[in-house]
């Protein structure tokens, strides 16, 4: 990213909100492994230009994958059997939970209305309907945990520091009597004991490694218990696709997955810079290192691959990063090659270009590999490419969309930045930037003519998904497709995107957890007032209830579709 203060807010923003729009299995322990107390019995990623530097506290973990690596999928994870006794404060659900259901459709309580709901990750942007792979029932101040298909694992003993119903791994770390340990989310089995400061996931194959914190001192545990490796805090440890890396007291350690050393060398300092097990780097394991006061890029062999000539590396974007030398900004690659020299004031590197500035002016470089420019740094700036080879770039304090051989497309007449990856749009159509935080948005055509007004928030479909959620001035939620036409007109409280696979989306409407189909017909609705998060595999559901008096309680609720819904 290029220096603080090069990019205006509105570009951050915009930044943002591209973000915004962009989120193995392993069994579990021995059934001999010591139960948790309370367990219940199992059945069965931008790249920047700024220096990498070490954790000031706790060892650093490695980022996760596009998905957390269950212990197991839902499928195969116990399923729920009696449902548990209530409890006092318990509300009484209607006899009937379900008030509309088209053929095929049904809902299920698993459990009484006797449970605090909180999902805590709601932090601005539209709300929605939180996906999650496990879910915490709240009783008395105390947690209990259920997996995916709604059997619940433990009594409501503990507490978590989890910011969410999802994981790293599979892993849950909770806290009884002050002391940390973790279970597995599938089954509940336990996987550290409860005797810890901390506990979280250290990755390794699907998630076998367990990191553990007492005071100062930390180790990396497996599902076992067995102990093979150990630093304090302030070291580094990392699990990669072939390799462990410890930085400790100095040194850098390679470790083979069979827990052998490969190499070991001095350095004073380490980052990692790319990660194989990420979608979002260059799909190999990459170090910097730093020697003297400057750095090197390294392989996971301990193999230099650029000489200690740079005073920053940055993480990969593909098949490149960042590096800066001589306060100069240029591009490198997976090899060590300098592809782009560094001859930049700034320079921000994208997935497939690179937008580089001197004299105040920005240009585009879509051909990294030559380092050829583009387009001529004669603009404010130029964005990446994204949807139809397209870019935004900015002249005059106004905004416009320009191709890969720097065509202007559209002219600058937008007073808000142009997403060009993402959108979810056809080819002539425009998501821009509205102004008022991420998701404010209007859609337009080519030609200027304004489709969706900028007092709008659009919420781009995901992964295929052609439908996009539109929020009105008045609060209302609908459904408009790749060229801005609703398809859905605006009458929702609350709605999120149509489930993957499954046709069909949850909205709230008169105050009812509804589920329409594509065409907006409410195949089911509920008694439930609210939907604090599903599983979309098992589709079972966390759900609150609010009685006559006001009282509101929740529970877990399975839904039932048709085969082909």
């Amino acid at each position: 990213m290029p220096r603080k203060g090069s990019i205006t807010m509105k570009k951050q923003a915009a930044i943002l909100l591209a973000a915004l729009l962009l989120a193995g299995c392993q069994p579990a322990a021995p059934a001999s492994a010591p139960a948790a107390p309370g367990v219940s019995s199992a059945a069965g990623v931008v790249s920047d230009a700024q220096a990498p530097g070490a954790s000031e506290q706790a060892p650093q973990e490695a980022p996760p994958a596009s998905a957390s690596q269950s212990s197991q999928p839902p499928a195969s994870a116990p399923q729920p059997d009696t449902p548990p006794q209530a409890t006092a404060g318990a509300i009484t659900l209607p006899e009937s939970i379900v008030e509309i259901a088209a053929d095929g459709y049904t809902a299920e309580a698993l459990t009484p209305a006797q449970y605090d709901l909180n999902f805590p990750l709601n932090r601005g942007g539209f709300r929605g309907f939180q996906t999650c792979e496990f879910f915490f029932l709240g009783q008395n101040g105390k947690l209990a945990v259920a997996n995916a298909n709604g059997k619940l694992l433990t009594e409501p003993l503990y507490t978590s520091a989890l910011e969410g119903w999802n994981t790293f791994h599979g892993v849950i770390p909770l806290t009884l009597d002050g002391k940390t340990g973790a279970i597995d989310m599938s089954d509940g089995t336990q996987l550290a004991p409860f005797e810890y400061d901390d506990v979280w996931s250290a990755g390794g194959d699907g998630g076998g490694l367990i990191q553990v914190q007492k005071g100062d001192q930390y180790e990396i545990i497996d599902r076992d218990g067995n102990s093979h490796y150990s630093f304090e805090r302030g070291d580094d440890f990392y699990v990669l696709g072939k390799r462990h890396i410890l930085f400790k007291d100095g040194m850098l350690r390679i470790y083979s997955k069979e827990y052998q050393p490969v190499q070991n060398f001095a350095v004073e300092d380490m980052q990692i810079v790319s990660w194989s097990g990420s979608p979002n780097y260059s799909g190999r394991d990459l170090l910097a290192v730093q020697m003297n006061g400057v750095w090197a890029l390294c392989d996971t062999d301990g193999k230099m691959l650029t000489d200690p000539v740079y005073e920053s590396i940055g993480s990969f974007t593909g098949d490149y990063a960042t590096v800066v030398k001589n306060g100069k900004y240029g591009v490198i690659n997976y090899k060590g090659v300098e592809v782009i020299k560094p001859e930049w004031e700034e320079l921000y590197l994208y997935d497939g270009s690179v937008s580089v500035s001197k004299n105040g002016r920005w240009g585009s470089i879509t051909d990294i590999d030559s380092g050829k420019m583009s387009i001529d740094p004669v603009y404010d700036y130029v964005s990446g490419f994204g949807d139809y080879g397209y870019a935004c770039f900015e002249k005059g304090g106004r905004y416009g969309v320009i191709d890969r051989n720097g065509n202007e497309i559209v002219p600058a007449r937008y007073d808000g930045e142009v997403l060009t990856d993402g959108a979810n749009l056809d080819k002539g159509y425009y998501l821009i930037n509205g102004g008022d935080g991420p998701y404010s948005s209007s859609i337009v055509e080519g030609d200027g003519r304004v489709i969706i007004p900028s007092d709008h928030f659009i919420v781009p479909g995901q992964d295929g998904e052609k439908y996009n959620l539109v929020l009105t001035p008045s609060g209302k939620w609908g459904y408009a497709d790749d060229r801005g036409r609703l398809l859905i007109d605006a009458q929702y409280d609350n709605a999120d995107a149509f489930i993957k696979g499954k046709n069909v989306a949850f909205v709230q409407k008169d105050g009812k957890i509804c589920m329409i189909d594509r065409k907006g017909n409410i195949v089911l609705q509920t008694v439930f007032s609210d939907l604090i998060g599903y599983n979309p595999d098992t589709m079972v559901c966390a759900m609150e209830y609010t009685d006559a008096s006001g009282a509101v309680k929740g529970c877990l609720v399975k839904i039932g579709l048709p085969e082909k819904s």
